[in-house]
């Protein structure tokens, strides 16, 4: 059986502390990602809204709930998502995890497990293709303006 992971590290110029707050105050990941309400409790159900995709049946909601969190070092939450018309879901785990390299560099390794099946290999593309663009380009400049402006 098919069974994939989305693996991928990445080096920013900020302090855990600040990474820390792209990945859970709801705006800031907004800026970056999508718009959510997420709020950093274990245990925490949230959403997370992008566009839906009519022709296949997506309503453009993620629905997630955190498993864990650790301050300033790692986040893992469910990440789910139906394809209506196939009564097809995806459900898939996300890990974030920080480590401090430097004075004002982090680490941010992101796991997204659980693409299981021949059905998940086109989200595991999509999302794989997706994460490298925004933990390369979108997360970053974000992290920049922010630091810019305080």
């Amino acid at each position: 059986m098919i069974n994939k992971t989305i693996t991928i590290e990445t080096q920013l110029a900020a302090t855990p502390e600040t990474v820390w707050s792209f990945l859970t105050n709801p705006s800031l990941l907004s800026e970056w990602l999508m718009p959510n309400n997420i709020m950093p409790e274990k245990g925490r159900a949230f959403q997370f809204k992008t566009k839906s995709r009519v022709k296949l049946g997506f309503d453009g909601l993620i629905s997630c709930q955190i498993l864990k969190l650790k301050q300033y070092s790692e986040i893992s939450y469910t990440w789910q998502g139906i394809l209506a018309h196939e009564q097809h879901q995806l459900a898939t785990t996300i890990t974030w995890t920080l480590q401090t390299q430097s004075t004002n560099q982090t680490l941010l390794k992101l796991k997204q497990e659980g693409f299981i099946g021949f059905k998940n290999l086109i989200p595991y593309a999509i999302l794989q293709k997706s994460w490298q663009r925004l933990l390369s380009q979108k997360l970053p400049l974000a992290i920049a303006k922010y630091q810019a402006e305080i």
